[in-house]
């Protein structure tokens, strides 16, 4: 059953987020300011149409300004946000729009939602909208270290995970050194995580010498930071980034460009 108080206490806090008066939503969607007091204060409801140009102008679903149900299993939302994260990629690829850059754009849609989320994790509105102006980077909380940046990173570590790192064996230090150096960084930009590139075209692109790209060939797929893709017709069959450490491989070259910025900000927020 709707709780009309918690909806209202919704509609007042989205208006805010907006940085509107009730004057102004009054005037945007054609009724008076009283009767927007009237439904932040929980006293009645909008109609369906008024509730509709509501949804417009705060840019949110009517679905979830009229879920009031409260519930306090941190499960259950992650469980609903999962749910809501299912249901929007069915609505994307149910409008004809089976193209080769589906996957990208969701994905572009998906990182939009997720910096949503994760600016509203500040807990204090100002430093949040501070934190937006400021840029690039940001660290937030004893709950780890978070950092975002607008041209393509995104990066969380938990404090728990800090407290079990351990010093490298010589073999990880092998391997990072490789990843460094400048042909590893070749091949690696060289590689995608969905599309195998040949061996060939590998020799074409990476411009390295062949004995020392298949040097670095066997040291990756051997520690799976690459893999061979073979199960595909012969002209897809090549080399991928590894769905196990691969991502490590892309981690330090972000680090790398992070470290080779000029300007960037960090902003450092306590969450209480």
């Amino acid at each position: 059953m709707l709780n009309q108080k918690v909806f209202g206490e919704k509609l007042r806090n989205h208006r805010k987020r907006i940085g509107m008066t009730q004057e102004q939503v009054a005037e945007k969607i054609g009724v008076s300011p009283q009767a927007i007091s009237k439904w932040e204060s929980g006293e009645c409801l909008p109609d369906c149409f008024n509730l509709k140009a509501i949804s417009d102008l705060y840019k949110i679903s009517t679905d979830v300004l009229l879920d009031t149900e409260t519930n306090g299993d941190i499960d259950a939302v992650a469980s609903k946000i999962e749910q809501l994260g299912t249901e929007f990629v069915w609505s994307v690829t149910n409008q004809e729009r089976y193209h080769i850059n589906l996957r990208q754009e969701l994905g572009q849609d998906l990182w939009t939602m997720w910096k949503g989320i994760y600016f509203t994790e500040v807990g204090n509105r100002e430093l949040q909208e501070e934190s937006k102006k400021q840029g690039n980077l940001r660290i937030i909380g004893s709950f780890g270290t978070k950092i975002w940046d607008d041209e393509g990173i995104a990066c969380v570590i938990q404090s728990s995970l800090i407290q079990k790192l351990v010093p490298f064996d010589q073999n990880i230090i092998e391997i990072i050194q490789a990843i460094s150096s400048e042909d590893g960084q070749k091949l690696i930009l060289a590689l995608q995580c969905d599309l195998p590139v040949s061996k060939q075209n590998l020799i074409e692109k990476v411009n390295i010498d062949v004995f020392r790209l298949n040097e670095l060939l066997l040291l990756f797929t051997e520690n799976r930071i690459i893999e061979f893709v073979s199960d595909h017709s012969p002209e897809k069959r090549g080399y991928i980034i590894s769905g196990h450490c691969g991502i490590t491989a892309y981690m330090m070259l972000s680090a790398m460009h992070i470290l080779s910025k000029k300007h960037y900000t960090v902003s450092q927020h306590l969450v209480r």
